[in-house]
């Protein structure tokens, strides 16, 4: 696989033009398979069809058509050197034009969705990117396996792959026994690893966190994250019906059944998270991509070829902010509170949140740089900066779209409630009309309002976003070991005369090396 070769061409629609792209329905059908899924205590027999995971499904699917759509093809798909028209979810940056391409696409997906897959049918694929970016290192501490990389990067292309991942330890007794050597079986752990060898593959036992959207996928990246033991020290790719891996999925937050009216948002469903437990699950070695290497698991290096997944989630974020701030607009022209000086102060806010984050998606593609294979990258630390500033900011933005509705997301109707008689022969929408809108159309702007920001889906929504991969504390300390001010502190030395001499070791960036030491940060 040439992977360096890909550029982004976005071509005008043609007829019969040949492609590699999935339907909705071919993606949905495609669900339909052996996964071993459990929610409640009891297996979801199709995920298609589960109220847990049916809607999540159904978002997806059109997303996958929206390829086909004459603004999403543009956008979410590119035509590879070969004349194919594929997904631009596996896109190798090479230019700067790239990046936009592909930052508009994750605009576009995140526009449609309210931002709130953060496991999109586009966003682990950057992992397989980021690997194939830092191919060289992967190559060095890694030959046997460093030629899948690219060989699984192409495959899933190919496939129009929607891919999850799980890569973090479980939240319980992570360090029972230590490991024994020689004939001696190695003792039961909870964090998975790899438990058998042979020329043919691995075999992997053990449990992995917060597999968000991996009941709703096709495959799934399986790796660790600075591992205690060199079993633990892996990445692979495995199907997600394949034999004798499970998941177990958390409740629900969305609202299944519930009219699209009375909550717009949660009504279509949500991305599931889950546990996923592998009990001697079998990987050929065509699906390894590395393994015994705990050089290549430094948290560290993780944050070097993760920069993509971390780019599009500060991509996705800052479209989400611009919904926010639409939002925040509409509920001030439903409530005529234009001419009120305090809450024209508390929106702009938001404006300044949605604004700043703008500016720093483009500032992040105009000062990318090459990684060490050639791929584009975006700023990182204009990257981590702006996620810091959007998840210490996320809860105020939050706040005051709550305060701003008042007693309109407190009282909220079902059609058939504003229809019923209240007072003077009078109807109760009446009473609830305002000379901008009527009071059906002010309590769609209410039930929007109360799913986007106070509902449960928003909580959980809140959560991820404050955790997914790394806090705001580690984001702070990714910022200080990695923006270089030694120039600044030098002229600020120059402005008063101070000698250069004695100069700390805290100027420079400390997290240069793809294998510097291991930070505390880990991601969730």
């Amino acid at each position: 696989m040439t992977t360096t070769d890909h550029s982004a061409t976005a071509a005008a629609p043609s007829t019969g033009e040949r492609h590699l792209l999935k339907t909705g329905e071919e993606y949905t059908n495609l669900l339909r398979d052996n996964r071993e899924i459990y929610q409640l205590g009891e297996r979801i027999e199709d995920v298609t069809e589960h109220p847990a995971t049916a809607g999540g499904v159904a978002e997806v699917a059109k997303m996958y058509d929206l390829q086909f759509d004459e603004q999403g093809r543009d956008l979410l798909t590119y035509v590879r050197d070969d004349g194919t028209r594929v997904t631009t979810s596996y896109l190798v940056p090479k230019t700067k034009e790239d990046l936009a391409l592909r930052r508009k696409g994750i605009q576009y997906i995140a526009r449609q969705t309210w931002g709130t897959h953060g496991r999109g049918m586009d966003m682990i694929a950057t992992l397989m990117v980021g690997m194939h970016a830092y191919l060289p290192t992967f190559r060095k501490h890694c030959p046997e396996f460093a030629d899948n990389i690219d060989l699984t990067l192409r495959r899933l292309e190919d496939g129009n792959v929607h891919i999850a991942e799980t890569i973090v330890d479980p939240q319980g007794y992570r360090s029972r026994p230590s490991a024994t050597t020689g004939d001696t079986p190695l003792p039961e752990r909870a964090t998975a690893r790899i438990t058998r060898e042979s020329s043919e593959g691995i075999w992997i036992s053990g449990v992995k966190g917060v597999g968000t959207a991996a009941p709703q996928s096709n495959e799934l990246i399986v790796g660790s994250f600075y591992p205690t033991l060199t079993e633990e020290s892996f990445w692979a790719v495995v199907p997600i019906d394949a034999p004798n891996l499970r998941m177990y999925c958390r409740e629900m937050v969305h609202r299944d059944g519930a009219s699209t009216y009375r909550h717009p948002l949660t009504s279509r469903g949500e991305e599931i998270d889950a546990l996923v437990a592998f009990d001697d699950v079998f990987v050929p070695r065509s699906s390894i991509l590395e393994t015994h290497s705990q050089e290549l698991h430094n948290p560290n290096f993780y944050n070097e070829w993760g920069r993509w997944e971390h780019w599009y989630t500060f991509v996705r974020i800052a479209a989400k902010a611009e919904m926010y701030a639409g939002l925040a607009q509409l509920i001030v022209d439903t409530l005529e509170l234009d001419q009120v000086p305090v809450v024209r102060q508390r929106v702009a806010d938001i404006y300044e949140f949605a604004i700043l984050l703008q500016g720093m998606v483009l500032a992040a593609e105009e000062t990318a740089f090459l990684s060490e294979n050639g791929v584009m990258t975006p700023d990182h630390v204009m990257t981590t900066a702006a996620r810091s500033y959007a998840q210490a900011q996320l809860p105020l933005v939050l706040h005051i779209l709550q305060d701003i509705c008042g007693q309109g997301m407190v009282l909220r109707f079902d059609e058939s409630d504003l229809r019923l008689p209240a007072a003077y022969g009078k109807d109760l929408a009446w009473f609830l009309d305002t000379r901008n809108v009527s009071a059906r159309d002010k309590n769609l702007v209410m039930n929007l309002a109360w799913d986007v920001a106070a509902s449960e889906h928003a909580t959980r929504s809140k959560i991820f976003e404050e955790s997914n991969a790394l806090n705001v504390p580690f984001l702070k300390e990714r910022i200080y070991g990695e923006w270089d001010r030694a120039e600044l502190v030098s002229l600020v030395r120059q402005y008063i005369g101070l000698e250069a001499g004695g100069l700390s070791n805290n100027l420079a960036p400390r997290i240069t090396n793809s294998l510097s030491a291991p930070t505390n940060g880990k991601p969730r």
